[in-house]
């Protein structure tokens, strides 16, 4: 599909793929070199709150700039020449390493949290909800760093809203029964992407919207040492806090989330300089499918471990 319009100094190289608001281009500028070039899609000017969408998502993403957070060189939000340049993440999606690879090591599984972490702390201390914090909406770059990026869900915190918006898989119980997305509605799909990339498994699972939204709100997943029983009891618990159906046992803030994480899990808090390295992840491949999708989305406690009533239950009481 050959786009209508490219702003001046870029040529498109090939399509990367489309969106519900955009078709995003590998392409080149004169000076930049490789980047990710979004345009919006030509029915945009027929569904305005997908073209707000668009452009909510140039105007936030070009007011952020962290380590952690997919970087915007230049755009325009509205008009027929509306564009959005973001930096070429050749790494490839989280969602796609784990299709490949399935469950990854515990240090890189640790590295990728709280890249997502940081990134998303950063984007709250803006005043910037992401709504859809997800696998697929985080990038890799060559040298395995994690990005979180796709902002066309996001909203400044003064903009309340009971628009229901997300992906079922990660959104939070009070999101399901109309309540407006919060920090702690992000801290929870940021627990559900923590138990994923940590298990290599998604804790609830369902074929429609009307049976995620149930095991969301009453389901019982497996716990994390199940699949991974050299993680440390702490983790999980960090993993659960994040994940509690009840709003206001999660944490407060992510940045209180990433201590209590990097405490558990005996790290340094510091971000890491040289993060291990990851394989290009291009191929369309369903590797490690079966290992996301093989529980249930209502799971008892594990075999043998005496349930603590709180959280999801499977946590023995701290002593």
């Amino acid at each position: 599909m050959t786009p209508t319009f490219v702003p001046p100094r870029y040529e498109t190289v090939r399509l990367l793929g489309s969106g519900q608001t955009s078709s995003v281009y590998l392409a080149r500028h004169d000076q930049r070199g490789v980047v990710a070039l979004k345009l919006p899609r030509p029915e945009l000017n027929h569904r305005p709150v997908l073209r707000r969408m668009f452009e909510s998502e140039v105007q936030i993403t070009l007011n952020l700039s962290h380590p952690n957070i997919v970087a915007a060189h230049d755009g325009h939000p509205t008009g027929e020449r509306a564009f959005l340049v973001l930096e070429y993440c050749a790494g490839g999606t989280l969602d796609q390493l784990l299709l490949e690879q399935g469950q990854l090591p515990l240090k890189r599984c640790y590295e990728l949290i709280l890249d997502v972490s940081r990134g998303l702390a950063y984007s709250h201390s803006r005043g910037v909800l992401h709504r859809d914090v997800k696998p697929a909406n985080v990038f890799l770059t060559d040298g395995g760093v994690a990005k979180l990026g796709d902002f066309g869900t996001g909203i400044y915190l003064s903009d309340r809203t009971v628009e229901r918006v997300g992906t079922a898989f990660y959104m939070a119980p009070e999101v399901f029964q109309g309540s407006p997305a919060s920090i702690q509605s992000d801290i929870y799909s940021l627990g559900i992407l923590a138990y994923e990339v940590l298990t290599g498994t998604r804790p609830f699972l369902g074929d429609s919207y009307d049976t995620l939204m149930m095991a969301h709100l009453s389901g019982l997943p497996k716990n994390p040492r199940h699949y991974r029983p050299e993680l440390e009891r702490r983790v999980a618990a960090v993993v659960a806090k994040a994940m509690s159906r009840d709003a206001t046992k999660r944490y407060a803030t992510v940045r209180e989330l990433i201590e209590a994480f990097t405490a558990a899990a005996g790290i340094d808090p510091a971000p890491s300089s040289s993060p291990t390295p990851t394989v290009e992840a291009t191929k369309q491949t369903q590797v490690g499918r079966s290992s996301r999708t093989h529980n249930g989305a209502k799971q008892g406690p594990v075999e043998g471990k005496r349930p603590w009533r709180g959280l999801f239950g499977w946590l023995r009481r701290p002593r």
